[in-house]
C-alpha cells in the first residue's frame, strides 16, 4: 500500500539513484553513486574506507535487485522501484530493510566520518548530503541533522541514520524527521 508521499519520496529517491539520468538504476548508476559520495567527502578512491564503502553499495544493491529486477532485464525502472520497495519495507517487519540497508549505512557512516569517532558530526553531515544534493544548504542541512539527532547529543548514529532511512522509505506521516532526508519534497 503506499500513498501520496511515499510516492514522492520513492520518486524521489529514485531519481537521487539514477545517477546517469537514464530512467533505470543499474550498477553503474551504485558504483556512479559511491563515487558520488566519496568525492563530496574528499575520500581517495583507492583508500580502504572507500573500499568498504563501494562494497557497502554493491551489497546493498545486489540485494534489492534481486528483489526489485522483476523482469530480470538487469536493470530496475522506475515503477519496479516503487513496487518493489513498497512491497519489501512494508510488508515484512523490517527485516529485508535491516538485512539491505545496515550495511550500506554503515559503510557509509565510515567513510562520512572523516575523525574516525564512530558517529556523524554536523558537519560531517552536511557533506555527505551534498552528494545526494548538491542544492542542499547548510541551514537546511543542520535543520534536518537537529530532527534525526533524536538524543540530541550533537552527533549522528548508525540508528539515528538508520530511523531516518526507515522512515524516508516507509513513514506516511507528513512531519516525519526521516521525510527530509533528500531534502524537501
Amino acid at each position: 500500500m503506499t500513498n501520496d508521499l511515499l510516492d514522492r519520496k520513492l520518486d524521489r529517491a529514485f531519481t537521487h539513484l539514477d545517477v546517469n539520468e537514464d530512467r533505470v538504476i543499474d550498477e553503474h548508476d551504485i558504483i556512479g553513486l559511491g563515487s558520488r559520495l566519496l568525492s563530496a567527502l574528499g575520500e581517495p578512491a583507492t583508500s580502504p574506507k572507500a573500499t568498504q564503502v563501494m562494497g557497502g553499495l554493491v551489497d546493498f544493491w545486489q540485494e534489492l535487485f534481486t528483489e526489485l529486477d522483476l523482469d530480470r532485464d538487469g536493470k530496475v525502472t522506475p515503477e519496479e522501484y516503487k513496487q518493489g520497495m513498497t512491497r519489501l519495507y512494508s510488508e515484512d517487519g523490517g527485516q529485508a530493510y535491516d538485512k539491505s540497508f545496515r550495511p550500506m549505512v554503515q559503510a557509509m557512516l565510515l567513510v562520512a566520518d572523516s575523525d574516525g569517532d564512530g558517529r556523524i558530526s554536523a558537519e560531517e553531515f552536511h557533506k555527505a548530503q551534498l552528494a545526494f544534493d548538491t542544492k542542499l544548504g547548510r541551514e537546511d542541512a543542520d535543520a534536518l541533522f537537529a530532527r534525526i539527532d533524536l538524543n540530541h547529543d550533537g552527533f549522528l548514529s548508525v540508528d539515528e541514520l538508520l530511523g531516518a532511512v526507515r522512515e524516508y522509505y516507509t513513514g506516511t506521516e507528513e512531519d516525519a524527521p526521516g521525510n527530509l532526508l533528500f531534502g524537501e519534497l
